[in-house]
């Protein structure tokens, strides 16, 4: 899945203009992103700042 999820994002904003797609994606027990997205949005051309895991 968090393949397919990174594919939809990358393809719906390939130059990173756009939000992320799978930000919509949310853990049931959180609320939160898995952490997968918070890598994607720290790589090119992305770019966001902050960590790679939950606060």
């Amino acid at each position: 899945m968090p393949y397919l999820l990174e594919d939809a994002s990358v393809r719906e904003s390939p130059d990173g203009s756009l939000p992320l797609l799978s930000a919509l994606v949310v853990l049931k027990d959180s609320g939160w992103p898995p952490s997968g997205f918070f890598k994607l949005a720290r790589r090119p051309p992305y770019g966001r700042s902050g960590d790679d895991a939950l606060p």
